[in-house]
C-alpha cells in the first residue's frame, strides 16, 4: 500500500482553520483574530466616515442649507 500523503506545513492546513498569516505593511486586521479583526476595521471605517462628513459639514458646508438661508433673505417672510 502505498504511503499516505501528509501535509506537514501548519501554515497552510491545520491543525485548526487555515493558518495563513499575511505579510506587508497594511495587514494589521489580517494579523488579528478574525472576529477582533473584522470589528477593529469595522470600528476604523465608521470613525473614519464621520470624521470625512463632519469635516465635510464645517469646511465645506451643507449647499441645500445655504440655498434655503440664501431664499430666505430675499424673501424674507411676513
Amino acid at each position: 500500500m502505498p504511503e499516505r500523503l501528509i501535509n506537514r506545513n501548519p501554515y497552510l492546513f491545520g491543525p485548526g482553520p487555515v493558518k495563513r498569516i499575511p505579510t506587508g505593511t497594511l495587514t494589521s486586521y489580517g494579523r488579528m483574530p478574525p472576529l477582533q479583526g473584522f470589528s477593529m476595521a469595522a470600528m476604523h471605517g465608521i470613525g473614519l466616515a464621520l470624521a470625512g462628513s463632519f469635516a465635510f459639514k464645517f469646511f465645506i458646508g451643507d449647499p441645500e442649507i445655504r440655498t434655503i438661508e440664501k431664499y430666505y433673505e430675499e424673501n424674507p417672510p411676513r
